[in-house]
């Protein structure tokens, strides 16, 4: 464990996406569920489902096969970014690789979000998509920085004292 001191930047960024994929695909997996110790509401995602498909002409039964399968791909992105904070904490080699494409893997999601939010003709929606590409590329670029001080930082520790 660490090792996920040596790479602050990198472990916070997949703990924060892993977390955010998690809770997405359970919102959408749970939605309006009550699981005994707790009536799970999250957003309201049937009821915008239900709409979006009115829109379209599909029935009811599609709106659940939809929240399903976008709950599996979202698992599927947080355990790439649980499987590369793992890496990183036994400083395993091709975690920060891991991930860059978990990153890239949650971009693809969100520019397919943003390609239903545009034919169903929901803007606020699209406008959120977009803005979590833009926080994606942040968090790549402040994980790239992180690697650029580190070989600084290692670069500097091996130079000899001019004296």
């Amino acid at each position: 464990m660490k090792h996920l001191l040596n790479r602050p930047i990198i472990t916070v960024i997949a703990g924060y996406w892993a977390m955010f994929w998690m809770m997405n695909a359970l919102d959408k997996i749970f939605a309006r569920q009550d699981l005994g110790f707790i009536v799970w509401y999250g957003n309201h995602r049937v009821e915008k489902f239900t709409m979006y498909f009115d829109r379209l002409g599909y029935g009811p039964d599609s709106v659940w096969a939809t929240l399903m399968f976008a709950g599996i791909v979202e698992a599927a992105v947080a355990c790439m970014f649980l499987w590369a904070l793992y890496k990183i904490a036994k400083n395993q080699p091709g975690a920060i690789r891991l991930n860059d494409r978990a990153i890239a893997a949650s971009i693809i999601v969100f520019f397919g979000f943003a390609v239903f939010d545009v034919v169903v003709g929901d803007r606020a929606e699209l406008l959120e998509h977009s803005t979590y590409v833009g926080v994606l590329l942040v968090s790549y670029l402040a994980g790239a920085i992180e690697g650029v001080f580190m070989h600084l930082r290692n670069t500097q520790s091996t130079v000899e004292p001019a004296e």
